[in-house]
């Protein structure tokens, strides 16, 4: 038995993909999957933590968490069978501690409580083990599982050729000020700048009133925020995209910047963090060099990116290997 617990999806959602993917991966080798979904801010957690409580596991038994710092790993910690999970990237920084909605999720105490810990990149994967020395022999790179095929009704959109997007949330840690001023810049040049977005609490931005007022700053400038109710729509958006950047310093793994690359946008993104693992080098800036972001969006440099390692299927049989379900995949 798979015991997997996760976090509830939502549309445009990474666990949306993610709980898809674990729970049809694992039952196509023949594992029965037991899904337990935690929610810590609805009633429901109650029912959740009863039928966790309740569970009595065999040593054969996997238990796999979605996301590592889950505090439901603390109620089965002792239970039979061995535990895997994914670390989600939930640090403003990554690993400076994981802080969600003001809570320390005890990343230090809770990693120790698996057998494996699975990274969405070789970046991830260091970054843990510097924080973390003591769980090193715990960490293990899988890359991220993404289903390519959900892209394909989205590829004969046709191209926009002077429309640059930002796809990335809009947020402290993806540097919302040097995206303005690259927004100012490039419709100055005579490109349309779009920052496509999840509304929040009607058609917000965001839930911050400052990075409200700063998105409003940002359309004056030449920035236009694009509301995606759903993520059709913003597939659709996406696929006009000549260009995509990123200005992030926050990401293990960018699904953002993969499902822009598979939609064949031209990636520009920072040559650090993870994007060297999958961007090409000519795709890559300095970091905080807006004059050379600026030079990449007008050469538009078109190379291939090593995007296939994150196909569900390589991804799942790297889980597996991990695991000891079956011989590992690289």
């Amino acid at each position: 038995m798979l015991y997997f617990v996760t976090y509830p999806s939502w549309e445009g959602h990474w666990h949306w993909s993610y709980n898809h993917i674990i729970e049809t991966g694992f039952r196509q080798q023949g594992l029965a999957v037991k899904t337990i979904v935690t929610d810590y801010t609805l009633p429901s957690i109650r029912e959740a933590i009863i039928e966790l409580q309740e569970i009595e596991s065999a040593t054969d038994d996997i238990w796999l968490f979605s996301v590592a710092q889950n505090p439901a790993i603390e109620l089965v910690e002792r239970k039979l069978g061995r535990k895997f999970a994914n670390i989600s990237n939930l640090s403003c920084f990554p690993y400076d501690p994981a802080r969600l909605e003001g809570v320390d999720m005890e990343e230090g105490k809770r990693f120790g409580y698996y057998d494996k810990l699975f990274c969405s990149s070789h970046w991830a994967l260091k970054s843990a083990a510097t924080a973390y020395p003591q769980h090193r022999s715990r960490l293990a790179y899988t890359g991220f599982p993404l289903d390519f095929s959900q892209y394909e009704p989205y590829k004969n959109i046709s191209k926009q050729a002077n429309l640059v997007v930002f796809n990335q949330r809009f947020s402290w840690e993806r540097l919302p000020l040097i995206e303005i001023e690259l927004a100012r810049r490039l419709t100055a040049q005579g490109y349309e700048v779009w920052h496509l977005y999840a509304p929040v609490a009607g058609n917000k931005v965001s839930a911050d009133p400052r990075l409200q007022q700063l998105s409003s700053i940002g359309q004056s400038t030449g920035l236009k925020f694009v509301p995606n109710p759903t993520k059709k729509e913003y597939l659709e958006n996406l696929a006009r995209a000549a260009a995509v950047i990123t200005t992030s310093i926050c990401d293990n793994l960018s699904v953002a910047m993969l499902e822009a690359i598979t939609l064949g946008a031209v990636p520009v993104a920072p040559n650090a963090m993870a994007f060297p693992e999958f961007i090409h080098p000519d795709n890559l800036y300095p970091p905080y060099d807006l004059d050379y972001i600026e030079q990449l969006v007008i050469k538009q440099p078109k190379r291939p990116h090593a995007i296939e390692q994150y196909a569900h299927e390589q991804v799942l049989a790297r889980y597996l290997a991990h695991m000891e379900l079956t011989d590992p995949v690289r």
